[in-house]
């Protein structure tokens, strides 16, 4: 078995990783945003005995959930420099859309080999997202079937699967690079902490990040723990915008910083797969590294969950919870009558650019959205009310959402170019950037020992272990009404309802599991409910909630006290480190744009 993000050159295919956890690998993608790779994805393998084999490739078709045209996400396979007769990334034949739209082997030709090696290669057909995760040359006649069970088994079969390479042990394991996990590592570390960060991209920052493009909302430095949120100033960028130019977000400032701490060791490219526990407690984690794909095991004291979506709590088994509560159950005004699946949904960020050069994109007509004058939003970027995935399951779903954004953002630019009334006016319009790397803004919540509610936040009610404060309204986002009309259940478009507020500290039982003893949670999967989290979950604040379970980890690692025990015994010394902050107060504060909620404007220049 050849997995294509070990290639030994991956030409200008794009390693995707997002989706481990639920199709089994990592991938390479033509990310080419409708213009084929120039450069193939090219390895060599070693034939040991002679004869004939088949060749079996590991694909999808991308956009087979909304269309019954052939998809764009087509590519060739170059044995030795010659093309099989097939495309692959046609989808897996099948009766209902998830079936066609499957991960899948897909059969080419049979090949003589010699004894020695051989070449093969990835040849992109349209820039338009095909993608390949493993190839196989068989004697067999048989096809595996496409369960994913079949296909790990298959995998380590084949693989040989080493012993995951021991990393040692660290008082504190921070799973998540975004702004909440660094802002976690950042402060146990200048405690005293030795701190793992294990962050499943190659670039730190999450939503944040160049990867994604969203800025920074909320306010930090707020009573009654004004010290909290220096820690943010020193990584956060000093501009704000969603959809922006790739330096607008500044990785290379947020990698700074983290390198410039000695207790921090970093393993970037690294998603958690696995959990071993001790009783109710987390001992170790393994993780396996997107390109290589080398796996390696890390043991701590005490863990963080900062993955967004709760993946190391639900590994471990802790109680999350996902969706809508019952009004019932909370006495939340704003909380539907029953209990439901809704989340808010995923943005998938991009922008085009007027130049002095005419350019052609791919016409969708075929395999695209169904747009008309009245449908289209010809804007030149998207923004956060770009928003889909609200019906979806924003786990098992994950790649399915992330696709229909980018199905969205090429549909619209393609009518644009090529059927819009006005086209002439796109004539030199290009499409410059279009996220792969999803945006979320919901999905599991970890129940901690206190479960923040929407009256905890309009009362407001104050309790006792009262830490850093969130200033966002209640923003909770719904389907736009006029695109709902027009395409039901597969909305792109969405609203914003805000619900104004009081600053609010938060308690500090909602920032770690009531079921595992050594996990915090920092981020936007901390113990609120949905309604709640519209105020939490903006990235400052999720900052802020990293700092203070920094914080509760180096006094933990110290006592040897559970995070139980800080809101039982120990408050007293948490509050004092919130008193004095972890952040330095000798560079540049920039924090001072988009401190205030004004998401319910759809605007493109936000």
């Amino acid at each position: 078995m050849l997995l294509a993000t070990q290639f030994a050159d991956k030409g200008d295919w794009t390693v995707e990783q997002q989706f481990v956890l639920q199709m089994g690998s990592s991938y390479l993608l033509a990310h080419g945003i409708g213009t084929p790779l120039a450069k193939d994805a090219v390895t060599t393998f070693e034939i040991e005995e002679e004869g004939d084999y088949n060749l079996l490739v590991r694909t999808k078709n991308w956009t087979a959930f909304w269309s019954e045209g052939k998809t764009p996400g087509i590519f060739a396979i170059k044995v030795d420099g010659v093309a099989d007769e097939a495309e692959f990334g046609l989808g897996c034949a099948g009766a209902t859309r998830a079936e066609r739209a499957a991960w899948y082997w897909q059969k080419g030709g049979k090949y003589h080999f010699t004894k020695g090696k051989h070449e093969v290669a990835l040849h992109d057909l349209t820039g338009l997202d095909g993608r390949c995760d493993a190839i196989i040359f068989t004697k067999s006649e048989e096809t595996p079937d496409n369960s994913l069970e079949t296909y790990k088994a298959l995998r380590a079969e084949i693989m040989c699967e080493a012993k995951p390479e021991d990393k040692g042990h660290y008082d504190f394991v921070v799973v998540g690079g975004g702004i909440s996990g660094m802002c976690a590592a950042l402060a146990a570390a200048r405690l005293g902490s030795k701190v793992a960060l294990i962050q499943d991209r190659y670039v730190l920052g999450g939503n944040n990040s160049s990867e994604v493009r969203v800025g920074l909302g909320g306010q930090i430095n707020i009573d009654p723990y004004p010290a909290l949120g220096y820690l943010l100033n020193e990584i956060g960028p000093d501009r704000i915008g969603n959809a922006r130019g790739a330096h607008h977000y500044q990785d290379d400032k947020k990698m700074r910083v983290i390198l410039a701490e000695k207790n921090i060791t970093l393993f970037m490219g690294y998603t958690v797969t696995d959990v071993e526990k001790e009783g109710d407690k987390i001992c170790r984690v393994t993780a396996v590294e997107a390109t290589a794909q080398n796996r390696i095991s890390i043991s701590g004291d005490y863990f963080s969950d900062c993955t967004g979506d709760a993946h190391l709590a639900a590994m471990a088994g802790a109680e999350c919870r996902m969706g809508r509560e019952a009004k019932s159950e909370f006495d939340e005004r704003l909380a539907p009558e029953e209990a439901d699946g809704f989340t808010m949904g995923v943005s998938i960020e991009w922008y085009c650019e007027d130049w002095n050069t005419p350019c052609s994109f791919p016409d969708s007509l075929d395999w695209g959205l169904e747009l008309d004058e009245y449908t289209v939003e010809p804007v030149h970027r998207a923004n956060w009310y770009w928003e889909v995935g609200m019906r979806d399951d924003q786990i098992a779903d994950a790649e399915k959402i992330r696709d229909y954004g980018m199905y969205v953002a090429y549909s619209t630019f393609s009518y644009c170019k090529n059927r819009l009334a006005k086209k002439e006016d796109w004539e030199c319009t290009h499409l410059t950037w279009v996220s792969h790397v999803s945006g979320k803004r919901e999905s599991r919540r970890v129940v901690g020992d206190y479960i923040l509610r929407e009256q905890d936040l309009t009362r407001p009610i104050i309790h006792e272990d009262s830490t850093c404060t969130t200033t966002w309204r209640i923003d909770q986002h719904y389907p736009d009404p006029r695109n709902a009309h027009k395409y039901p259940n597969e909305e792109w478009m969405s609203i914003g309802v805000l619900t104004p507020i009081d600053f609010y500290p938060l308690p500090y039982r909602c920032f770690y599991s009531k079921d595992i003893s050594n996990m915090f949670m920092a981020g936007r999967n901390i113990s609120v409910t949905h309604i709640a989290l519209g105020s939490t979950r903006v990235m400052r604040t999720c900052g802020l909630i990293g700092e203070v379970v920094g914080m509760a980890a180096s006094i933990c690692a110290k006592r040897k006290v559970t995070p139980r025990d800080i809101y039982t015994t120990y408050f007293e010394d948490l509050k004092a480190l919130m008193r004095k902050g972890t952040g330095r107060t000798d560079v540049p504060y920039t924090q001072f744009y988009h401190q205030v909620d004004r998401t319910g404007h759809q605007a493109e220049d936000r």
